[in-house]
Parts: C-alpha cells; sequence; structure tokens
C-alpha cells in the first residue's frame, strides 16, 4: 500500500572556569557520539548516565524501506542510488557497482538502533502501519522479536486505509480494532497521562486522508464508531482509554469531537515549498505551526521536524513520488540547528500545557531517508551526529 500525503502551496570563553565546562561538555558530546556509533558498529562499550529527563515524551517516526530489498522497499533504495543521495541511506546499507543501495537489516541492525535511540532520549518509535506481508513491516517485526525492545516502546500510526482495509465491510473493521486493543495491551506500547495508579492511555496516531476516508468510512459517525470499539475493547480488559491523535493539522479540530478523538497534530509542519530553502526558515515555519494547532483551542501534539528534501523521489519518480518540483526543497539540518529546533520544542510543551497535556512530542523522522529526513546514523553519518546534538535535550 502506498502513503501519500500531498504537499502543495503551504504545507501543509572567556576564562579558564568557561573553558573547562566548554571542555567537558565536549567530551561529554563525543562520549555520547562514540557510544552511540559503537551501538551500530556492534561495539560493547559502557552504558553512559542518562542525562535528566525534559518531562516531554519524545519519540521519531518509523517509515521502514530499508530492511529488504523486495517489494515498495526497492524503490525507496534505488531512489538514494546516486552519488549525491547516497549518504542519506542508513548506516547498515550497502554501496554497489553504479552506486547501487541495498539495505537488507538483520536483529543486530536492529538491536543496534533500540540502544541508539535510547540512548539520545527517545522514548518511543511511531511505526507507520503496514499489511503483514509488506517488506515496510519487517523492522517492526524485528523490533517485537529483539531482547533489547523494552529500551524504547513503539506506538502505530494508521492511515484510515489501514484502519478499515475494505471499504463497507464492518467487519474488516472490527477485526482491526481487535487487532490493536491486543497490541495496546503489550508492556512495550507506549502510553501517556500514567497517575501512577493506572498505566496510562495507550498512544495511537491516525494519519488522516481525505478519499481514504470517503472511500472507506462514507461519514464521521462510522469512524467515531470504530474508535468508540477501541476504546470498548481496551478498557473491557483493564486498560485506560485510548489516546487517539488525529494527524490532520488545524483541520482536526472540528472533527476531533465528533469522532472521539483527543488531540490534533500534524505528520510533517505546513510550510512553503521554495527553491532550495534554508533549514532555518524551515524550522520558524514548523514553529508557527504549534502556535496555530494551539490557537485551534483543542488538545495538540507538536511535530518536530529534521528536514524536507523530496529530490531522490521526485527526481527518480517511483511508488513513493509525490506531484512536486524537484528542486523545491530544504537544505539538511545541521546538528546545531536541529539541537535548536528541539529545544524550542521542548520548550513549546513545557510552557503550554494545557494545549499539551499529553506531553507527547511527535518527530519527524526516525528514517524517511529519501523523502525528509531522519535521526538515524546513515553512510554519510555513521556516528550518529544528530542523536547526540538531541541527547542533552530530550
Amino acid at each position: 500500500m502506498s502513503r501519500r500525503r500531498t504537499v502543495t502551496g503551504s504545507v501543509n570563553v572567556a576564562d579558564a572556569s568557561a573553558r573547562s565546562s566548554h571542555h567537558s561538555g565536549l567530551t561529554k558530546r563525543y562520549m555520547l557520539q562514540a557510544s552511540i556509533a559503537s551501538s551500530l558498529s556492534l561495539t560493547c562499550f559502557p552504558p553512559l548516565r542518562a542525562a535528566p529527563s525534559s518531562g516531554v515524551v519524545a519519540g521519531a517516526i518509523r517509515w521502514d524501506a530499508w530492511y529488504q530489498r523486495s517489494g515498495s522497499s526497492v524503490g525507496a533504495q534505488d531512489d538514494l542510488s546516486f552519488a549525491k543521495f547516497q549518504s542519506r541511506a542508513p548506516s547498515h546499507c550497502k554501496v554497489g557497482p553504479a552506486n547501487q543501495i541495498t539495505c537488507i537489516g538483520t536483529q543486530e541492525t536492529l538491536d543496534r538502533e533500540i540502544e541508539a535511540a535510547a540512548r539520545a532520549g527517545l522514548k518511543f518509535w511511531a511505526f507507520v502501519w503496514y499489511d503483514p506481508n509488506s517488506s515496510l513491516r519487517a523492522a517492526w517485526n524485528l523490533y517485537q522479536s529483539s531482547s533489547l525492545r523494552d529500551q524504547i516502546n513503539w506506538c502505530g500510526i494508521v492511515s484510515l486505509a489501514s484502519w478499515n482495509s475494505a471499504p463497507s465491510d464492518q467487519s474488516r473493521w472490527q477485526t482491526n480494532v481487535q487487532q490493536w486493543a491486543e497490541y495496546m495491551s503489550a508492556p512495550n506500547y507506549q502510553r501517556v497521562g500514567s497517575d501512577g495508579r493506572s498505566p496510562g492511555r495507550p498512544l495511537l496516531f491516525l494519519l488522516w486522508d481525505q478519499r481514504q476516508f470517503e472511500g472507506f468510512f462514507e461519514n464521521l459517525d462510522n469512524l467515531g464508531r470504530s474508535l468508540d470499539l477501541l476504546r470498548e475493547r481496551v478498557t473491557a480488559a483493564g486498560g485506560d482509554a485510548p489516546y487517539i491523535v488525529i494527524l490532520r493539522g488545524t483541520e482536526g479540530a472540528p472533527i476531533l469531537s465528533r469522532i472521539g478523538a483527543d488531540a490534533i497534530g500534524g505528520y510533517v509542519p505546513r510550510f512553503r515549498q521554495v527553491p532550495a530553502g534554508r533549514y532555518a526558515d524551515l524550522d520558524q515555519q514548523a514553529r508557527a505551526y504549534w502556535a496555530a494547532l494551539e490557537a485551534t483551542g483543542k488538545p495538540i501534539v507538536p511535530i518536530a521536524i529534521v528536514g524536507w528534501d523530496t529530490r531522490p523521489r521526485q527526481e527518480h519518480p517511483g511508488p513513493f513520488s509525490h506531484v512536486q518540483v524537484p528542486e523545491r526543497y530544504y537544505a539538511m539540518s545541521t546538528p546545531a540547528e536541529l539541537s535548536g529546533h528541539m529545544r524550542a520544542a521542548v520548550g513549546f510543551i513545557r510552557r503550554n500545557e494545557s494545549a499539551c497535556p499529553s506531553k507527547v512530542l511527535l518527530i519527524y523522522s526516525w528514517n524517511e531517508c529519501d523523502e525528509g529526513g531522519g535521526l538515524i546514523p546513515t553512510l554519510g553519518d555513521p556516528t550518529g551526529s544528530y542523536l547526540v546534538a538531541i541527547s542533552s535535550i530530550l
């Protein structure tokens, strides 16, 4: 199944003491960078002392086309099979003749990602959901079979098509609801809002697409009934009601109460398409997007963004290409720029607790390597400088 999100128009030292402190900060940074690098190279280093938690529940989106060279994953890997883009491939991928990128993920690959993400302060991964036979489910299977999976939780980002699976077939979405109720009972499923007396509410993101909504649900009442059934199944099993976030931007605000969802957010922030834009401008537009979400008066989940550069998909059209102009993109963030952006996102949530009651921060992304930008260590950044940059913030 192809996941499409159409983006059109707007998308949406002076003294010795100071030198000593600066040196100490660099030493910690180098230690963490070595630790993340060692995780991904399968070398065992002593665990580092965790930095104080920000109190924000930060998770990154996973879109996993990098673990099998089959099915839809082939197109994504081919997108990066050019000299100017191959550095964006995850660090476990290989470069073959004629710059061909081949990505085969193993259990060790996923285990090292778990360790690196956890050391950087991520609390969960939000897996974009695909059918069981899809190559894009391979990483989730490896995650679930990992002995380290409790180091980082998971939740789902489910399209409306995946939520129903079959238009006008009520039995099909009931089956899907039951499956998600079972997933939500697992101890490593991400929960929010725990008061110490209960485990908290299982987190679920619904990725909105108007055509899918019309084709699979027809009206809001039908979608609302499916979410009601999910709440019934989860609470009947002794859990707290799920915390459901509609990824539709500000347009999700009017329908929130009608379908019984809890918050609004976006898969990416809304931003302008410009020729060769600067990350600093993308950063400012993302901050404005958080404010626009807050202005709706509804609970929100802010979205932070590592970068947006779809040229690999646009210059080499495949199954995940959008109708866009290749030269319209934003430069990838530097680690320092990303650190500033993430610090702003965490600060926004802390200052606006009434608007962000779940304290969840969603990050685009862990590994959208051919579409935007990812935190994952890559062939061009095998030591994980992005993860080092955000580790002291999360």
